[in-house]
């Protein structure tokens, strides 16, 4: 089976950026910050960071670090002047997630951190459903979205380990 370490992130590049393998005009490997290895029969990235430039003309640079921690940090920019950042945890969140998560070592620390998303997808889909409204509920990944996000991840795999593997 592939992986794909920046999966949730190139999704956030179909769903809010128009990224799709089709609009891809380039993309450029963060050597610096990225490691790709193989163990054994399989080939995926430790650390991955790049820039794609659209056909439109959109620049969105990536940057995901799978032994990096249990954190996230999203920072746009524009004409290279920060406009906005989010991280996650936030201090509210760790408070919340530090005991449960020493109570239970052998839990994956991502279960804690998006606990309350989980909960908030579960209730959209549920109310969507129940409703008996068309389409897909308000704010959640379509299968449209994950079908491109997968072609988006096969277009970009082989690209940058050709940039980033001897």
């Amino acid at each position: 089976a592939k992986r794909w370490s920046a999966v949730h992130e190139l999704a956030l590049l179909v769903t809010y950026y128009g990224v799709t393998a089709e609009t891809i005009e380039s993309v450029v490997a963060d050597k610096e910050y990225s490691e790709c290895l193989t163990l054994g029969d399989y080939t995926d990235f430790a650390s991955i960071g790049f820039t794609i430039t659209t056909t439109a003309g959109k620049t969105v640079t990536v940057k995901a670090d799978r032994c990096g921690g249990s954190n996230s940090v999203a920072i746009v920019e524009v004409d290279g002047v920060e406009k906005f950042r989010s991280m996650t945890p936030d201090e509210e969140l760790e408070k919340w997630v530090a005991p449960r998560q020493a109570a239970n070592p052998d839990w994956m620390p991502y279960f804690l951190l998006q606990h309350d998303d989980y909960v908030t997808l579960k209730e959209r889909a549920t109310a969507h459903i129940v409703s008996g409204a068309p389409g897909a509920p308000e704010g959640l990944a379509t299968i449209g979205i994950a079908v491109d996000t997968l072609k988006v991840a096969e277009k970009l795999a082989p690209l940058l380990q050709a940039e980033l593997l001897p």
